[in-house]
This record gives structure tokens, sequence and C-alpha cells, in this order.
């Protein structure tokens, strides 16, 4: 097998029209750490590439706090500051008060921007945190701008045992909202790209074009090495090590290296130290009581954490070789990085971890701590076979750059902005199921995270966002499309659970079911509701075509607001479901999971963009 290719050379094309990469989570994550890591760095080496190679063809955006009752609002940010910034952060040390004086530069001196229809938003970070989310997008989707994405991995879904519960579920949720109104999605492996496209083919209603733009192989734009040597491992200067680069956690399985150490130790052999070098992750019980009871393998074991990008290449340039023995990832930037600066790396040989190391690289099985013990004694033992494989990296390798993953994205950008925009996608309910906004607050589950996706999709609409209490409708009036998967003109019955502020006086609230046109005898059916605090009702109607319905409420006439609350605020629901007219167990399961909740109004903190 010959080594990684190199991205293909590409003439500079003209893009049209304006590119924007949102990096909101990138400057949050920076507001609490001095150092970058796994995806921020990534976001940063591809700006910063950017900016040197193509000048004014690519933006940089940040996304305002949530306004009540408005859409986002994005703000685009100097880059002059921004380089600032982000050389800082990658430099030899980092002072906290000097890193956020620099943030607060860049960030404040952001100017208001709206991309031009025609444009393209690249989220190029984590799109399922808050700074991210779907809600964010929504409008300049329907101005007629292109949301691309750029994917890391599925690992959340993939293998769920190795992530906080929450972040599965919170991934899930945002990945699916992504595919009702992303126009393309970007992978930073093939690998992952296979997932993600056998992952849509099973759960989205809708198939977006995926593209692989591989990562680079080097920690940083032109990685050299400073005579520097980390504070954190003054103790073991002139001894050798083993270097372990990751994040500490479950599906990096670092107590598999640790095992093997002790394995190797059992069997007589001298072994290097080793360096786990990476912040404390989840799922690591196991290591650390492992850790403490041997007190770290007599000392042969060594954490160290938050080193910056020049005092990292001083720990690959300085180790004997290096391991990384993942179960899963999307790119494996550790092997790529240790190959960059000439070490040999023992890994895996699971999912995209060959991609990066190609035959450069001493495989073995992370689920067979035998077959890790070999190789990487091999490597301990061997002398002449470690040299000479270093000899072959030397020779042979050549670094993929940030520049070329630079000029692949954009280049790919251009070619899929040639495509028709897709449209936005309608949340999918099932039938006999209730969805209610505040589940999201409830602690999550493996059996309801497709529920609580298509709920917060079905409000973005015209909702505010989720309360405890449920969903407040945007003013006077709002709507719910949703996907049935039932055949056009079939009966159905939907029952919603509705509440007011209580202060509606003598204003009147409309509920109608609209089967979005088709055939001329869906006419919608509406329900003159009383006016309570909280209520729950049940309207019947038809199926619309391709299986849409439109559930719409509106107050007529004029009512009190709240004080206190700058929202526009009337009627919301806390919980709705449909079913078949002619499925009883479906009605069953419905009338069951229902229930009358009466809200009473209070202001919340927690109300944002819906």
């Amino acid at each position: 097998m010959k080594q990684p290719a190199r991205a293909k050379a590409r003439s500079r094309e003209t893009v049209g029209k304006d590119v924007f990469f949102a990096l909101t989570d990138l400057m949050s994550f920076l507001t609490h750490h001095d150092t970058l890591t796994g995806i921020q760095r990534v976001q940063s080496n591809i700006a910063r590439s950017l900016i040197d190679r193509r000048g004014d063809d690519a933006r940089y955006i940040i996304a305002d706090r949530p306004v009540p009752g408005k859409d986002a609002c994005f703000r685009e940010l100097d880059r002059t500051a921004f380089v600032r910034l982000i050389d800082y952060v990658n430099g030899e040390v980092v002072d906290h008060d000097q890193l956020q004086a620099l943030l607060s530069l860049c960030v404040d001196g952001a100017r208001p921007v709206t991309p031009r229809p025609g444009s393209a938003v690249i989220l190029l970070g984590s799109f399922w945190s808050n700074e991210n989310t779907v809600d964010r997008y929504l409008a300049l989707k329907r101005s007629g701008v292109r949301i691309g994405v750029y994917i890391y991995d599925i690992i959340p879904l993939s293998h769920p045992e190795f992530c906080d519960a929450y972040l599965v579920r919170d991934f899930s949720a945002s990945l699916l909202d992504l595919c009702l109104v992303a126009d393309f999605f970007l992978a930073i492996s093939d690998h992952t790209r296979s997932d993600l496209a056998r992952f849509l083919s099973e759960n989205s209603p809708s198939q977006p074009p995926i593209r692989t733009v591989r990562l680079a192989h080097a920690m940083t734009l032109q990685p050299e090495v400073a005579d520097i040597w980390p504070n954190a491992m003054q103790r073991l200067k002139g001894r050798e090590y083993v270097a372990f680069v990751s994040t500490i956690e479950g599906r990096k399985n670092h107590l598999y290296a640790v095992n093997v150490w002790r394995q190797l130790i059992a069997d007589g052999v001298e072994v290097p130290d080793l360096v786990l070098a990476g912040r404390k992750g989840w799922r690591i019980n196991g290591l650390i009581d492992l850790l403490e009871g041997t007190d770290n393998l007599d000392g042969r074991v060594h954490l160290v954490h938050d080193l910056s990008d020049t005092e990292l290449a001083a720990v690959y340039e300085n180790s004997l070789f290096t391991v990384f023995p993942s179960l899963v990832e999307g790119w494996g930037l550790p092997v790529g990085e240790s190959l960059a600066l000439g070490k040999m790396c023992a890994a895996s040989n699971t999912s995209s971890i060959p991609e990066v190391g190609g035959d450069f690289v001493d495989y073995f099985d992370p689920t067979n701590l035998q077959d890790g013990v070999k190789v990487i004694a091999r490597l301990i033992q061997n002398r002449a076979w470690l040299a000479d494989r270093e000899r072959n990296i030397a020779d042979h390798f050549t670094a993929r750059t940030w520049d070329e993953v630079a000029d692949e994205f954009m280049a790919e950008v251009a070619d899929l902005g040639r495509a028709p925009p897709t449209p936005i996608g309608v949340a999918m309910l099932e039938a006999g199921v209730v969805y209610r906004p505040s589940d999201v607050f409830q602690p999550p589950s493996p059996h309801r995270w497709l529920q609580d996706r298509a709920t917060r999709f079905l409000m973005a609409r015209s909702f505010y966002g989720n309360e405890t209490v449920g969903c407040w409708m945007r003013g006077p009036s709002g709507e719910m499309v949703f996907q049935t998967g039932l055949a056009e003109g079939e009966p159905i019955v939907i029952d919603i659970a509705a509440f007011s502020t209580g202060l509606l006086g003598d204003a009147g609230v409309t509920l109608m079911l609209d089967p979005v046109a088709g055939k001329p005898r869906l006419r919608p059916v509406a329900l003159h509701l009383p006016v309570e605090p909280g209520a729950q009702y049940q309207i019947r109607g038809h199926v619309g075509p391709a299986g849409l319905c439109r559930l719409t409420l509106e107050v007529a006439g004029p009512y009190e607001r709240p004080g206190g609350d700058e929202r526009d605020l009337a009627i919301g629901f806390s919980a709705i479901g449909f079913a078949p007219a002619a499925d009883i167990e479906a009605r069953m399961d419905l009338l069951e999971g229902m229930t009358l909740k009466v809200a009473t109004y209070r202001p919340t903190s927690s109300a944002g963009g819906g």
C-alpha cells in the first residue's frame, strides 16, 4: 500500500458568491481554554490557511446571542484581529489574560453582516453545541443561503457507549436537524463519509451530497520544534519514553496501552516510560483506578495536560516512538502528527486510522492485547527495526498540509454550489407517539432522541425556545408542518395540549388543520377554542399531499402581554401527537401518552430563539 495520497492540485476557482465559515463555537471555546485541541485546532488551521491563500474568498462569522423573537444575527470577524488571536494561541507560551484580551478585541470588533442569497455558510466546528444549533441558520436558509457542514465523525451515534449520554442526545438531534436544512456535507475521511452516508440512508428523509476533504497530517501549519521542554515533564528529561497524545477518554483506549506496559514488564522487557499527554475526559474510571492502585506502574506512566502546540511538538520529537490504540476515530490526527515529525507510530487498525498512516505505521488490533504487546515489544526491543521504519518515513512520507486542505475545501464548496439548493425539510412524526418540547430537559434516553429532534424542528419556524412548560408561540399566529408518512387523503386525528398566559381577555383562539392543498375535497378544518389557561384538544381532518399536514394556531383580537418579558406571548403548546383515524391502537397510545397540564406564565431566563 502506498502512502496516503496527496490532495489533487486544483487551480484556484472563483466561487461566485461569498463563503462564510461559522466559528462561534471556536470563540466560545477560547473563553474557557488557553490551548486548542481536536476540532478547535482543525478550525483554526483551516481558517488560517484560507486567510493566507484565498484572501477575500473566505469570510469568518460568529452568531450573536439569541434575541427573543428575532432571527439570529451574525458578525464578521476582522481578519487582522483573528490572525493575531490564532497565531498567539498557537505560540510557544500562552498567557491567559493576554489571550482573553486578544479574544475580546476579536469578538468585540466584529461587524454585523448578512450573507447574501447564493452565498454559503459552512459550519466548521461542533454543530451540536448551543452556538451552532440549526435554529441559528434557518432564516439564512430560507433567504437562499446554502448551508454546508464539516463532519468529523458520528461516533456518538455509531459508538454511544464511549460518549456522555447528553452528547449522544444533542449530537443525534442536531445531525438529523441538519439533514433537513443542509445543502451538503463534507467529511474528514472516507471512513466518516461512509458512516454518515449509511446513517442518513437509514434515518433521514433527505440525502444531501457528501464529499471527503481529508485533514492534514501536521499538527501546526509549519511544524517546527523549538528548543523547549514542557515543565510538566522535567523529571523525564534525558529518559526514554513513548508518547500517547490524545484526550484521555474511554474510546481512545488508554487502559489498553497501560495494560500493554504491564504485560511487557511482567514479561521482563525493559520498557521506556509511557507519557499520556492530553486532557482528562469521560469513561476513564478503570484507567484511573489501575494507575492509582499501581502507583502509575511504579512511576513508569506519566499524565500531562494543557500543553501548547509547541510543547506537544517537543513531546513528539523527543519520544522513542508513539502509540495510538484508539478503538474508533473520524481521522486520527495524532498518527499524522507523529509521522509529520518523523516519528514512528504503533496504532490501531480500525476505522479511519489506516487512511492517515498508510504503510508508515505498525498496526495492531486494539481489542487483542497480545497483538499490541507483540507490535510494541518489537519497536522497543528491535532498534534496527525501529530505525528502518523511521528511515522509511524520512525518505518516502509526505505530510498533507493545511494549505492543501484549505484549497480542496474551497474547490469542493465551489463545485457543490453549482447544484440547485435543497429545500428545507419538515419534521417526521410517528403515529401514536407524543412529542413534548420539555423532553429536552429530561435525562437522555436512547429511545427518545428521535422524538426530541422532531419536536425541536417542528417548532423552529414559529415558536420560541424549549422551556419546562412547553413552547411559547411567537406572537398571535404560528404553524407546525410535519410529515406523517401516510397517504394523501387518509383521515387523521391530532391531539395537542395548549396553554396560554391567562391574559387573552376577549381574544379568540383558532386551531386549524390544513392538508396543504392537494385534492379539492381536502378542506381545512378549524376549531374555535375556549380561552383557558391550559387545555387539551383533538382535531380531525385529512392528510395532505406527500403525507404532509399543517397545524396552525391563531389568536384573533387584542390581548395583554405579560410584564417583565420582551417576547410577544399569548399561547403555546406542551404536547402534540397524531394517529390515523382508523388505527385504534395508535389512537389509544396517543390518548394514554397525552397529559393535561395547566400552564401558568412566569418569566424565565432560559428563553431563547427557537
